[in-house]
């Protein structure tokens, strides 16, 4: 687990971008301007609209006199004092802000104007209601050596201490303070976004915006406009201008997930903007800086796509600069003990104490070969949890695990002829489809493959979304 996990801001700007700021003694601005440390690509949202500061041990929202106003609840506020798990409403935004139990704020104490008191903690002020504390100044930018100090200390919350991952922390610790692209390989479900946002944490660029944009979750059409953004009139349906992810990702760090998806025709326009630093949207002739450190992730191989001239090869030399592997579960089975009571303190708000796991289920659990790898293994938990009516997970309560046909008595001919592996993709496919209620465009997100894929992987192991309902 991460030592010192910090608060942040967490925002979906479209199905398939999010934007995540850090929070630490720096005053974090939000808005539409390109000055704001998180922007928000919305006419309805003022050039600086909120700002979000620490005072002493507690961290304020406060609204900038916008146009539109913040909202929590549906009511407008102009003050409010945050707590994990606040969320807030900016244009169309939702904002979450994400505080975790046992988070410790970082070692400085933010500056305050000479004669400035703490801001009241009450229940939120109505908007216009003169606010009875003065303003904290904003704090200077986080020196490189505190930075620094913070990456030796963290484990980027990777839970484990097998040998391939404390080689992937120091990796990353390495690695992460360089400004080089690089390239993260994995399977699906080993934890690749966990690599890219260690990397963006060890950086110097860890208090500007982390973008994710999953490549595999949007059509070809509009990827482009994804990327690079687009100006009013740019194509059917363009009614207003859009910043897009390189935009916002301005000084901060841009990952690609599933870079592998990007369509052929789109990848020398990716190749000049990591090279130039430059973009133009998508219609206009304007050329915008777009300084952003470049991650990416694939559970292809590349290095063959570019052999089926499916992936160009300047491409693949420019985003694999340095390339990282995030190990398969089954390569460091002795993470899976503390990964499954990880999973299981996160389920411990119920209504019910959650069950604890006996020897005999974690032996199960250890010797599962988890071709799911991690979001295999946190399914498993919580199917075995919200199944069981016990205080104890048994062999019993993960026989699902288990590809022999006396234990998988009720599946489908299409799943008894498959094999172990393919057993347990299927079941990893079938939780993440009854955890998304059968939505596949979220599913295929979740899993982090190509909706396409998933249609395929549907059809080969004959699932039918009657099936998600058990």
């Amino acid at each position: 687990m991460l030592a010192n996990p910090g608060a942040r801001l967490s925002v979906s700007i479209s199905d398939s971008m999010t934007v995540e700021v850090r929070l630490g003694h720096k005053e974090i601005r939000i808005g539409r301007g390109r000055e704001a440390d998180l922007q928000l690509p919305d006419r309805s949202v003022s050039r600086f609209h909120a700002r979000i500061y620490r005072f002493g041990n507690r961290y304020f929202l406060s609204d900038l006199g916008s146009r539109n106003g913040t909202h929590v609840d549906g009511k407008t506020i102009t003050q409010l004092p945050l707590d994990d798990g606040h969320t807030f409403t900016i244009g169309p935004y939702r904002i979450h802000f994400l505080w975790p139990a046992g988070a410790q704020l970082p070692g400085e104490e933010p500056t305050l104007a000479p004669g400035a008191s703490p801001p009241p903690s009450p229940a939120p002020t109505v908007s216009g209601a003169p606010s009875s504390s003065a303003e904290p100044t904003t704090a200077p930018v986080k020196k490189r050596a505190n930075i620094e100090q913070e990456t030796l200390n963290s484990s980027f919350d990777m839970v484990g201490e097998s040998p391939p991952v404390r080689k992937l922390i120091e990796t990353i610790r390495r690695v992460g303070s360089s400004d080089a692209a690089v390239l993260i390989e994995g399977e699906t479900g080993s934890g690749k976004e966990l690599v890219a946002r260690g990397l963006h944490n060890a950086s110097s660029r860890s208090y500007r915006p982390f973008i994710v944009v999953n490549c595999g979750a949007i059509s070809p059409e509009l990827i482009e406009s994804e990327l690079f953004g687009h100006e009013r009139g740019a194509f059917t349906g363009a009614t207003a201008q859009r910043r897009g992810a390189f935009e916002l990702a301005h000084n901060g760090t841009i990952f690609l997930d599933e870079i592998g998806e990007l369509p052929y025709s789109l990848q020398p326009k990716l190749l000049r903007a990591l090279e130039q630093k430059e973009i133009k949207r998508v219609g206009g002739n304007e050329t915008l800086l777009a300084d952003a450190r470049i991650l990416a992730a694939t559970n292809r191989n590349l290095k063959e796509e570019v052999t089926k001239k499916t992936f160009r090869e300047d491409l693949y030399f420019r985003v694999g600069a340095i390339c990282i592997s995030s190990p398969p579960l089954r390569d460091r089975r002795e993470d899976i003990a503390p990964l499954s009571k990880h999973f299981l303190a996160l389920l411990g708000t119920g209504t019910r104490p959650v069950p604890s796991l006996s020897p005999a289920a974690l032996d199960i659990l250890i010797s599962h070969d988890w071709p799911g790898n991690i979001r295999e293994l946190r399914n498993a938990i919580q199917r075995a949890v919200v199944m069981s009516e016990g205080d104890e997970l048994t062999a019993a309560d993960f026989s699902f695990l288990c590809a022999s046909s006396h234990s998988c008595a009720g599946q489908d001919a299409a799943s008894q002829s498959l094999t172990r592996w393919e057993q347990s993709e299927r079941t990893n496919i079938l939780a993440e489809l009854s955890r998304q209620s059968g939505n596949k465009t979220r599913t295929a997100k979740t899993l982090g493959i190509a909706k396409s894929t998933l249609f395929e992987k549907l059809k080969k192991y004959g699932i039918s979304l009657q099936e998600t309902d058990r």
